[in-house]
C-alpha cells in the first residue's frame, strides 16, 4: 500500500510538471560545413583521397519543452546536407564514378534528421545563453555527385544523382551534437543563433581506394526563432 501510493505521488508530481512547463515551437535555417572523419588506418597509404570540407545548408522546425528555469528539453527535425569534396591529382573512382587526374568531385548527400537535445540555460528572460548536447538520428534522403574541371577557377561539368542503395550507402545514421548559443526575447517568444559541432557515429560509405569507411563530421551556424505557447 506504501509504495503504491509512493507511486502514485511521482505519477502526480510528474504530470503537475509537465502541465506547467512550458512549450515552445519555431524554426531554424543556417549552413553547415562539413567533411567525412577517416580511419586512422587512411594515413599510412601513400595514396590517400584528399577529403575537402563543403558547404550545405539546413533548415526545419525546433521544439522545447522548458522544465525549469534552468533546464529543458529540444527536439528538431531538420533537412540537411553532408558531404564532403575531393581534388586529387591522381585517377580516382567515387561510387563507381572515374575521376580524372585534376577533377574535382562535389559529394552532397541530402538527409531528415532529428536531434533530441538537453538543454541547459543561463541568463534572464530578456538575454539568455545555452548549451546543449544530445542524440541525432539521421536518413539519407538522396544525393549527387558535382564533376568540376580546374583551370582557372572551378567550372562544374556535370551532376550525378547517386542510387544510394546500388552503391552500398548506409542511409540510416545515429550521431552526436554539442553546441552553444544565444537567445533573446522577441515579442511572445525569442530569437536564438546557435553553433554546433556534430559527428557521426554509423559508417557510412567506403573510402576510395580502401575498404575502410567513413563518418560525418560537421559544424553548423543556425539562427531561428520560437513561439511561446
Amino acid at each position: 500500500m506504501k509504495t503504491t501510493k509512493i507511486i502514485f505521488a511521482a505519477v502526480l508530481a510528474l504530470a503537475s510538471a509537465q502541465l506547467s512547463a512550458q512549450v515552445s515551437f519555431g524554426i531554424k535555417a543556417g549552413w553547415n560545413f562539413v567533411n567525412v572523419k577517416t580511419p586512422s588506418i587512411v594515413s599510412e597509404v601513400e595514396q590517400v583521397p584528399d577529403f575537402k570540407t563543403i558547404t550545405t545548408r539546413q533548415f526545419g522546425f525546433v521544439s522545447e519543452l522548458e522544465l525549469n528555469d534552468h533546464f529543458a528539453l529540444q527536439g528538431e527535425l531538420l533537412h540537411t546536407g553532408k558531404g564532403f569534396k575531393l581534388n586529387e591529382n591522381f585517377d580516382l573512382e567515387l561510387f563507381g564514378l572515374p575521376l580524372p587526374v585534376g577533377a574535382v568531385a562535389v559529394t552532397k548527400v541530402h538527409y531528415l534528421e532529428m536531434p533530441l537535445l538537453a538543454k541547459a540555460k543561463f541568463g534572464n528572460e530578456v538575454v539568455e545563453g545555452y548549451v546543449v548536447a544530445g542524440p541525432t538520428f539521421g536518413y539519407a534522403i538522396n544525393g549527387k555527385v558535382t564533376t568540376r574541371a580546374k583551370v582557372l577557377v572551378e567550372v562544374d561539368l556535370f551532376d550525378t544523382k547517386l542510387d544510394l542503395d546500388a552503391i552500398g550507402y548506409e542511409r540510416f545514421e545515429v550521431g552526436g551534437a554539442l553546441g552553444a548559443g544565444m537567445a533573446f526575447k522577441a515579442g511572445n517568444g525569442k530569437l536564438f543563433f546557435d553553433g554546433r559541432y556534430t559527428r557521426g557515429f554509423t559508417e557510412s560509405y567506403d573510402v576510395p581506394l580502401l575498404s575502410e569507411k567513413v563518418q560525418n563530421k560537421g559544424f553548423s551556424l543556425s539562427a531561428g526563432y520560437l513561439y511561446s505557447f
